[in-house]
C-alpha cells in the first residue's frame, strides 16, 4: 500500500467543518492507494475511526459522511456516518445510508492545498502528541509506589520463607509423635488374613466405585464369583511372608502358585491396604 498525499476538497471540507467544531480533537485524514484504489481514511488524534479507508469523506447535514460506494456517475454515494452533528464519533451504528453527492460541502482549490498541508501537520502533531503521552517520566509519588511495593514483596517472600522453616521445624518435632503412633497401631500378623483378602481382591474391592457392580444381583454374583475362584486358588495351598518395617509397617505378601501370582498388602496404622500384584515365573520362562 502506497500512502499519498491527496484529499479531494468534500474531505477537507469536512475536516475543516471538524477542527472548528472540535478543535482540540485532533482530526485528521491520511490518503493512501490500496490495490490501485484510492482511498481516505479519518484519523481521531492518530487513531483512525475506522479500520476500513473510504472512498470519499464528505459533509452532508453537519455528519461526516465516509462514502463506501459510488455509482457511476458519481452522483449518489452510499456509506455510514464517521462522526455525528455534535462533532463526537459514530462508533456503534454502522447502518450504510444513501446519499446524494451533489449535497456534499467542498472547498476550493486554494483550501484544498492549504487543508492538505494543514492536515499533514496536524497529523504529524498528533501522531508527536499521541506518541509522547505514554514516555512522561515517573512522578515522585509513583516512585514512591514503586518502592513500597518492592519493599512489601521483599517482606512477603521473607514471611514465605519464615513459615517454611517453621513448618519443617515443626514436622521435625512431631516425627518422634508419628513414629510412636504409627508403631502403636501397625496391626499384627495374626491379624492378617488371606483368603479375606483374596477374596476381597477378586471381587475387585480396591478398584474405582465406577468399576464396581451396580445391583444387588450383580453384587451377590460378584461375591460368589469372588469365593468360587478363591476357594479353587488356594486348595492347593498357598504361602504367606511377612516382612515388618522399624515396627511402623508390615508388608504381606501372598503367594498363590495355582494362580501363578503373589499378591501385597501392606498393614499400617490399624489397616491392611492392597497394594498390587505380580506373576511368577514358572521354570521355562
Amino acid at each position: 500500500n502506497t500512502m499519498t498525499n491527496r484529499l479531494s476538497p468534500r474531505t477537507v471540507a469536512a475536516l475543516n467543518h471538524l477542527r472548528r467544531l472540535k478543535p482540540l480533537d485532533g482530526y485528521a485524514a491520511e490518503s493512501y492507494s490500496y490495490f490501485g484504489k484510492s482511498l481516505i481514511r479519518l484519523k481521531r488524534r492518530n487513531i483512525p475511526l475506522k479500520d476500513e479507508g473510504f472512498l470519499d469523506i464528505c459533509l452532508i447535514n453537519s455528519r461526516v459522511i465516509g462514502i463506501q460506494i459510488l455509482t457511476s456517475s458519481g452522483s449518489v454515494g452510499r456509506g455510514v456516518v464517521l462522526v455525528k452533528e455534535d462533532g463526537t464519533p459514530c462508533t456503534r451504528d454502522d447502518s450504510p445510508i444513501t446519499v446524494n453527492m451533489a449535497d456534499a460541502l467542498t472547498a476550493t482549490n486554494n483550501s484544498a492545498s492549504a487543508g492538505a498541508s494543514s492536515t499533514r501537520r496536524n497529523s504529524s502533531s498528533s501522531a508527536a502528541a499521541y506518541n509522547a503521552q505514554p514516555t512522561n517520566p515517573l512522578s515522585n509519588i509513583d516512585n514512591e509506589n514503586l518502592v513500597q511495593y518492592g519493599i512489601m514483596g521483599l517482606a512477603a517472600l521473607v514471611l514465605l520463607k519464615l513459615v517454611a522453616n517453621a513448618l519443617s521445624n515443626l514436622a521435625f518435632l512431631l516425627l518422634p509423635l508419628l513414629y510412636f503412633y504409627a508403631s502403636g497401631n501397625c496391626p499384627s500378623s495374626e491379624s492378617f488374613d488371606a483368603k479375606k483378602e483374596l477374596k476381597r481382591v477378586m471381587r475387585g474391592a480396591h478398584l474405582p466405585e465406577e468399576q464396581q457392580p451396580k445391583g444387588w444381583l450383580e453384587q451377590k454374583l460378584n461375591r460368589l464369583a469372588a469365593s468360587v475362584s478363591t476357594e479353587l486358588a488356594t486348595s492347593l495351598g498357598y504361602e504367606v511372608r511377612m516382612t515388618d518395617y522399624f515396627g511402623v509397617a508390615r508388608l504381606s505378601a501372598v503367594k498363590v502358585p495355582v494362580a501363578g501370582c503373589e499378591f501385597y498388602w501392606i498393614g499400617i496404622i490399624n489397616r491392611w491396604q492392597y497394594i498390587g500384584q505380580r506373576e511368577l515365573r514358572t521354570n521355562n520362562d
